[in-house]
């Protein structure tokens, strides 16, 4: 069953991520390609769809095991559907980045996902 929900999640990031071939500056300038990775100084850009694709994996993964992290550390019992947005923000932003959402993060352990959804929607 996680599989077919990764796997749906993966589309799904995939979708709202859209994919560019070559390197962009996103929109707080960071340079950026493939599936919205963000690439670091020193970093291999790959050149072809195949590569970005081994790339999305990794860093598909990589949130998917901070997300689990995130509930772990703040002991959220939650629906797969919230674990599955909390994955797809922390790919977007980073655990650092949702790690500071201490208001959602409350929200979350409390259950109430109506206030989790609006603390979310609280960043630039």
């Amino acid at each position: 069953m996680t599989d077919i929900i990764k796997e749906e999640l993966k589309q799904r990031i995939k979708d709202h991520e859209g994919y560019r071939l070559d390197p962009y500056e996103d929109t707080l300038g960071f340079l950026t390609g493939g599936y919205g990775h963000k690439i670091l100084e020193d970093e291999e850009v790959p050149t072809t769809k195949e590569g970005w694709e081994e790339l999305f994996e990794k860093d598909f993964q990589k949130a998917w095991d901070s997300m689990l992290q995130l509930c772990e550390v703040h002991e959220l019992t939650i629906q797969m559907k919230a674990k599955c947005i909390l994955c797809e923000m922390i790919f977007q932003m980073g655990y650092a980045g949702v790690s500071k959402f201490k208001n959602m993060i409350k929200s979350l352990k409390d259950e109430n996902y109506y206030s989790a959804s609006q603390h979310m929607l609280d960043s630039r």
